[in-house]
């Protein structure tokens, strides 16, 4: 079986198409204990973040090749997806590609830190369902392990960027007051630098939270402060939008609304109102400076990962086949052990002499043994000697 990454992201289709496979978290365990019963897979890692959804296992390339059809099924969703939206990986270029996602040099914002604490939820999440063998438990390890490294010797740490940063940049100077809805990382990360603007802020939350001394307020209440802010940070899914449109269209001054909502919010055909919505893939054209001041920390990244990955690879598939040989070798000699106890039974009952039919025993079963192993050793060989 062949190491396989299936999936879509922000690079591979738009906005449009990525909203409609965004899960959460309920819908994500429902859809790995339903891929995880149903599927031919037994084992496998499934990601979704806002904007990337994949699926990490181990088969052949033809059982995965179509994962769309089986998510599908799994999320019991109507969802349409060209092929050219999609992108498989298979052996090295996966785990190339698991590194690059976990040390953000796939990100939208190149490098930023959060992708790499939701590829572990993922990798977690597998584990608490019973959905992981000792081969994607090794090499999810593995990941864990070179892309910390990575991170750390491409100073890709140093300064990290992340969404709240941006967004943070992006709010106007005038901004005296901003509604933040949800209380999750962007919210934790961009309170405490509005904070140090002296900025006031709002935060609603479906249940009761508190973020730097600011505690939530319901969302019952939304509407009747969207006139007293400045900009709009909407970082919570939901299925219903949080503002109607007539509530929208009464705003009469500027309002920023950066929706990073996924699937989007706010209803983006809104029309007399003073309203700049801003959502992540406008947000990823107005940070394209950031790849450009992260080039050096980025090549010094790939060219680790170049010189590593495979060296890595090579190790976890060889001890995954070593475990397999020693399966198999214990396997074949019980059966010959088995088999020569039973005819030393026989020669026994025949009337054979019992120090005559033991010594023949134990030759047959030593002799057969330094074979079995003795073959299994030479297939290593050439095994390590093709790769």
């Amino acid at each position: 079986m062949n190491f396989q990454c299936w999936g879509l992201s922000h690079k591979s289709t738009s906005l449009e198409v990525r909203e409609k496979f965004a899960f959460n978290k309920e819908e994500i365990n429902e859809i790995l204990a339903n891929i995880k019963d149903s599927m031919p897979f037994e084992s496998g890692v499934f990601l979704s973040t806002c904007n990337r959804t994949e699926f990490y296992t181990f088969c052949k390339r033809a059982e995965v090749k179509n994962f769309e059809t089986s998510l599908k099924k799994a999320a019991s969703k109507k969802i349409s997806i060209r092929k050219n939206d999609q992108y498989l990986y298979t052996d090295l270029d996966a785990f190339k590609h698991l590194l690059k996602v976990m040390t953000g040099l796939d990100s939208m914002i190149v490098g930023e830190p959060d992708i790499f604490g939701q590829v572990k939820k993922a990798y977690q999440n597998s584990k608490e369902h019973s959905y992981l063998n000792k081969q994607m438990e090794n090499l999810f390890m593995s990941a864990i392990r070179l892309s910390k490294k990575i991170r750390t010797s491409a100073k890709l740490s140093r300064n990290p960027i992340s969404i709240a940063s941006v967004v943070d940049n992006e709010i106007c100077k005038d901004c005296s007051r901003v509604m933040i809805i949800g209380a999750g990382d962007i919210a934790q990360a961009l309170i405490p630098r509005l904070i140090k603007k002296n900025l006031g802020i709002s935060l609603f939350n479906r249940s009761s939270a508190e973020i730097n001394n600011i505690k939530s307020k319901s969302l019952e209440k939304i509407e009747n402060e969207i006139t007293q802010v400045d900009a709009i940070v909407i970082a919570a899914p939901s299925e219903n939008p949080f503002f109607s449109d007539e509530a929208l269209k009464k705003v009469s001054k500027r309002l920023q609304v950066f929706d990073l909502a996924i699937p989007r919010n706010i209803n983006y055909k809104i029309t007399g109102a003073d309203i700049k919505l801003i959502n992540l893939d406008e947000l990823s054209e107005k940070i394209s400076t950031n790849l450009d001041s992260r080039k050096e920390a980025v090549n010094e990244a790939l060219v680790f990962i170049d010189a590593n990955a495979e060296a890595e690879y090579s190790r976890i598939k060889g001890l995954s086949n070593l475990k397999s040989q020693q399966k198999n070798i214990k396997e074949k000699l019980k059966l010959i052990k088995e088999q020569a106890l039973e005819d030393a039974k026989d020669k026994l009952k025949s009337g054979k002499d019992v120090e005559d039919v033991l010594e023949d025993l134990a030759h047959e079963i030593n002799s057969k043994d330094l074979f079995h192993i003795s073959k299994a050793l030479e297939q290593t060989l050439q095994k390590a000697t093709k790769s």
